[in-house]
């Protein structure tokens, strides 16, 4: 039962507000001033506040100002209650942060809407959502919910790809936003000479085409299915839609968009910093992380090309380095692919 705590110098419009409230079995609290009303705040820790402006020791803004300032009440949603109607005094109350406003005198299913579309929205952000299918699928119906997010889709379409088909090409404007529910693609662009360069290798969890969609331009490489994937398709209305109609939904979409952007930032660290024999255990290690390797009868059956693709190396640099590895009895090399013996010892080259 979510708790409401009312402040209100009125009594009669605090129990009206309070005796609202209760029918719709919420928890209500009332304080009659603002110091009081902080008080409250500090003891009760409620879910939602609603306060009145003009109140005697402590006015609305100053309870805003002070519960802003304190870092364990600031995200808490706070609600002005008012009699002024005012251009400027919505503004102010906005520009200080607060989540919404009623002007009096209102209805009770007007008092109701605004109340349960704020927890609803306050519940979506202090939600954790996993980069999984059914986390996504969460997130979007959560966000449905609330009345600015109601033309959402309902369903996001799985689209189904064989190995080595081409989910987009270089050059293509893209008009979705790819969530990789199954599968790895990799990304890649072509030199003049044909010359494959590889920039990225993603997995379940990742989101695909959101620079494109934000930057409004063609993509500037390839992406291509390395085994048969699965891919949840999130059209370019929904995803303008959750990035442009409200600041806070904004935020907690683009956390989970860029979950993928610290493996591509460690990546680069790599390149920069890492020698040819620590990027290639790093990669052999990671590769067998993704697919679940961790036995020494499994098989890494990537070829030499994407592998040196990946750790940014000539091939005949890849081969050395794996033939030192064999000689260290840390892999074991096969025609179908490469066994990690030993994965404590290949590890440690990341160490010494």
């Amino acid at each position: 039962m979510n708790t409401i705590l009312v402040i209100e110098d009125n009594k009669e419009m605090a129990e009206n507000i309070s005796a609202i409230l209760k029918l719709s079995q919420y928890n209500v609290l009332a304080a009659y001033d603002g110091k009081s009303g902080i008080e409250m705040v500090h003891q009760y820790n409620p879910d939602l506040i609603l306060c009145d402006i003009m109140m005697p020791k402590l006015d609305g803004y100053s309870v805003l100002h002070i519960l802003s300032s304190d870092s364990t009440t600031a995200k808490i949603p706070f609600i002005f209650l008012t009699a002024k109607s005012e251009k400027s005094d919505f503004r102010m109350g906005m520009n200080m942060g607060a989540d919404d406003y009623i002007t009096k005198p209102f209805d009770g299913f007007e008092l109701l809407k605004v109340v349960e579309t704020r927890l609803k929205k306050n519940e979506l952000l202090k939600s954790t959502y996993r980069n999984d299918i059914n986390d996504i699928n969460l997130f979007f119906n959560h966000a449905k919910e609330l009345t600015e997010f109601k033309k959402l889709s309902d369903h996001r379409h799985i689209r189904k790809f064989h190995k080595k088909e081409f989910i987009y090409l270089q050059g293509q404007t893209l008009n979705d936003l790819y969530f990789i529910s199954k599968g790895q693609i990799k990304t890649f662009l072509l030199n003049n000479d044909g010359k494959e360069l590889i920039t990225g290798i993603h997995g379940e969890g990742d989101f695909l085409g959101y620079i494109y969609l934000l930057e409004d331009k063609p993509s500037t490489e390839n992406a291509v299915a390395m085994e048969p994937v699965e891919i949840a398709v999130i059209p370019k209305q929904d995803f303008i839609t959750l990035l442009y109609t409200s600041k806070e939904i904004a935020r907690k979409f683009i956390k989970i968009l860029s979950n993928n952007l610290i493996d591509a930032e460690n990546r680069l660290l790599e390149l920069a910093y890492e020698s040819v024999r620590e990027r290639v255990a790093s990669t052999l290690l990671k590769m067998s992380s993704q697919h679940g390797i961790h036995s020494t009868t499994d098989l890494i059956s990537f070829s030499r090309k994407d592998i040196s693709n990946i750790v940014g190396t000539a091939t005949e640099s890849l081969n050395r380095t794996l033939a030192d590895f064999q000689d260290e009895g840390l892999i074991e090399l096969a025609h179908e692919g490469i066994k990690i013996l030993d994965f404590e010892k290949l590890g440690h080259v990341l160490r010494s």
